[in-house]
């Protein structure tokens, strides 16, 4: 409610969820004791903490919780960093004695790099036009087509391309490997979104045949 005191309060939010989704009780004196979580059921759902700045990482680490690093919103920018200080700064808890760190990329499979880089266009210029302050709905790559690149806008469609996930399954599959070697991380959470759901669902069902299950 209050967005200049957001961060400052964040960690008592976490405290908060944390006492919610175990059944612990809040304590006295805390405005949210007595408040149950529902439905309740056998189990409890894990925490984790999904961040894309060396806040989240620290304090994931502080409270002994498995942390995704938000890669697909800061195209890797950062995720170094912030693995490293999740990493060295980790306090041990009695759900998680060790340090859990995941990715979650943003990731596109088409059955052709061809087709694959024309449905990319869409994010591009999405992220082009985001950057520039110019908020909408994804865009179809014919529509994109329509609207040329400045020289600085293709500058920055450059860039964003040297970095995607995006190909053909095995290629997909291939960055996805390296990067989880690069920062040493054993789970990736995959997103995509694209102007058409059908070539989302594709890229999801490409990608699943690439990394069998067991």
């Amino acid at each position: 409610p209050n967005a200049r005191h957001a961060a400052d309060d964040f960690p008592r939010q976490v405290r908060e969820l944390q006492a919610w989704v175990s059944g612990v009780d809040l304590p006295e004196g805390h405005p949210g004791r007595g408040v149950t979580a529902n439905p309740a059921g056998p189990g409890t759902p894990t925490l984790w903490m999904l961040g894309s700045s060396n806040y989240g990482a620290q304090l994931a680490a502080h409270y002994g919780l498995p942390y995704a690093f938000a890669y697909f919103i800061t195209d890797g920018q950062g995720a170094e960093e912030a693995l490293a200080i999740y990493r060295e700064l980790y306090r041990p808890s009695a759900q998680h004695p060790e340090p859990q760190p995941a990715l979650c990329v943003w990731a596109l499979a088409a059955d052709t790099e061809a087709e694959a880089w024309q449905l990319f266009t869409s994010r591009e210029r999405w992220k082009i036009d985001r950057n520039q302050g110019a908020l909408g709905p994804l865009q179809s790559p014919a529509e994109v087509a329509q609207r040329p690149y400045s020289a600085a806008e293709q500058g920055e469609a450059d860039r964003l391309r040297r970095t995607a996930l995006v190909g053909n399954a095995a290629q997909v599959a291939d960055k996805l490997r390296a990067l989880s070697d690069a920062l040493q991380v054993e789970e990736l959470v995959v997103i995509t979104w694209t102007h058409d759901p059908v070539a989302r669902r594709r890229s999801y069902e490409l990608l699943a045949a690439q990394f069998p299950a067991g």
